[in-house]
């Protein structure tokens, strides 16, 4: 019978296993596989963070319109800047609550629709105005639907969160995004043995987004109708807006 040589295959993997028995017959361990060390400049990795908020919405832009047609041109502009004129003389009881803007005012010829071998002509004038009302206080928007109705037509109202609680926001998101982000780089260090202080941060870009605010319309001829016959303020609801802010950290995790 042959003698198997001193360092076999065979021996060498009966020799293991003979280990790996006694070991579990004994309790002992088995020497623990070795992470991955760190490059001597460090090991550098980008890390995300983000943080999210719901705020009410505190804001809300109003647009009304007015048109007329008319077969003398003068008549349908007049028509419409008595009716804006009197909108915005409406809405000056709101004082610095409410910031109004005109966005249009225009007038065009109606062409009459030409027969077969005829030539279209004017056959009346119409005459557009629209405005635009930034209402600071979401409480007042009911109100000023109801006094800008009188004389104008509403045609929508967006809700959104004021600049200056945005920013508030803005800033106290950025502070938890970091963290989140620097939490996640130190679960990183700590994953290859090492701890928060071998983490050090060498850049951090940030984005920020916010959801839609919801917007609504009415059926202008049904607000003239309601402006005419009740004296209530329409109802609304300004909900809620979502913003996120999320960062990306360059950080670099040393020994």
């Amino acid at each position: 019978m042959t003698t198997p040589e001193p360092h076999s295959p065979r021996l060498t993997r009966r020799a293991l296993a003979a280990a790996a028995c006694a070991a579990a017959l004994t309790g002992a361990a088995l020497p623990a596989a070795a992470m991955p060390k760190v490059a001597e400049a460090g090991l550098v990795m980008n890390v995300a963070g983000e943080a999210s908020r719901t705020l009410p919405n505190d804001e809300a832009q109003l647009t009304f319109s007015v048109e007329e047609r008319n077969a003398d041109s003068a008549a349908a502009s007049n028509k419409v800047v008595k009716a804006g004129n009197a909108a915005l003389e409406a809405l000056k009881v709101f004082g610095d609550k409410v910031d109004v803007k005109t966005t249009d005012f225009s007038t065009w010829p109606v062409m009459t629709r030409a027969k077969e071998g005829e030539t279209s002509v004017i056959g009346a004038w119409a005459a557009k105005q629209s405005i635009r009302v930034t209402v600071k206080d979401v409480a007042l928007a009911s109100k000023v639907m109801q006094a800008a109705g009188g004389t104008m037509t509403f045609d929508g109202v967006a809700f959104s969160v004021s600049r200056a609680v945005r920013q508030r926001a803005n800033d106290e998101l950025l502070a938890e995004a970091i963290k989140n982000a620097a939490d996640r780089a130190v679960i990183a260090a700590k994953a290859l043995g090492l701890g928060e202080k071998n983490v050090r941060i060498e850049a951090i870009e940030s984005s920020g987004s916010s959801g839609p605010a919801p917007r609504y319309y009415a059926q202008p001829q049904v607000l003239m109708a309601r402006s005419a016959h009740v004296d209530d303020a329409p109802e609304v609801s300004s909900g809620t807006a979502d913003l996120t802010l999320a960062v990306t950290l360059t950080v670099r995790i040393m020994q």
